[in-house]
């Protein structure tokens, strides 16, 4: 049977970042899917990389006339095949805060007939961010996307991030707040992102510092794939 990735955040989050690596990832073991559920912020999402999955095999499904210069706020039939019998992982990119996560709501009839152990939702939580920069602002987002989405949050994601100017400190500002966000919802921490230099920095941190593992959880190295610098713009365009 298929297993669910569900991506849920605020703006910046890096939600996208995740998924992209996490299907990279999971294409090398099976068959993959990206769900772009994205239809609020069309000037950045998953859809962009399809140059990067395509080859990889992975299957993507996107909003109709994404990426066309034309944008109307509606979701692609194609979404409902995602939940067809199979084998194989399908990885949802949801869009940012509540008013994204509207468009999941509409998918929980089909979520509800998936046994439990097959669905992840994961809130991916970067302190970098105004919606997410204190514990109280990160559970006021957490619980509006529980209550439009309908769906319970699974895991907690530390990716505190300034895309290529993070630091370990950052890091260590995450650790910190999914720590106390995890002991306020009872939600565990699926894990830590990080590009590998400085994962391993914290890492090393974590351990001479005897930082709780419960808080950490699995280490998950990133590549920065959709990140818009000026060096990438002159290099790539947009």
């Amino acid at each position: 049977m298929k297993e669910y990735w569900v991506l849920t955040g605020s703006f910046g989050s890096g939600k996208s970042e995740l998924v992209l690596n996490l299907a990279l990832e999971k294409a090398k073991k099976g068959p993959c899917t990206v769900v772009d559920l994205d239809v609020i912020n069309p000037y950045f999402r998953v859809s962009e990389r399809g140059d990067v999955l395509s080859p990889a095999g992975v299957e993507l499904i996107m909003p109709p006339f994404a990426l066309e210069k034309i944008e109307i706020m509606s979701l692609s039939a194609r979404v409902y095949s995602a939940f067809a019998p199979g084998e194989g992982t399908v990885i949802f990119d949801i869009g940012g805060d509540d008013v994204g996560s509207i468009a999941l709501g509409q998918y929980k009839p089909r979520f509800a007939q998936i046994p439990p152990d097959k669905v992840k939702v994961l809130f991916v939580v970067n302190p970098l961010r105004p919606t997410a920069a204190d514990l109280e602002s990160a559970l006021d987002t957490l619980y509006k996307i529980q209550y439009v989405s309908r769906m319970d949050i699974t895991g907690i994601v530390n990716n505190a991030n300034l895309a290529g100017e993070t630091e370990l400190s950052h890091l260590l500002q995450g650790y910190e707040l999914v720590k106390a966000l995890s002991r306020e919802t009872g939600i565990p921490v699926w894990g830590t992102c990080g590009t590998p230099e400085v994962l391993r920095s914290f890492e090393e941190y974590a351990k001479a510092h005897d930082l709780d593992p419960a808080y950490i959880g699995k280490y998950q190295p990133i590549e920065i794939m959709m990140h818009r610098s000026w060096d990438k713009f002159l290099k790539e365009g947009l």
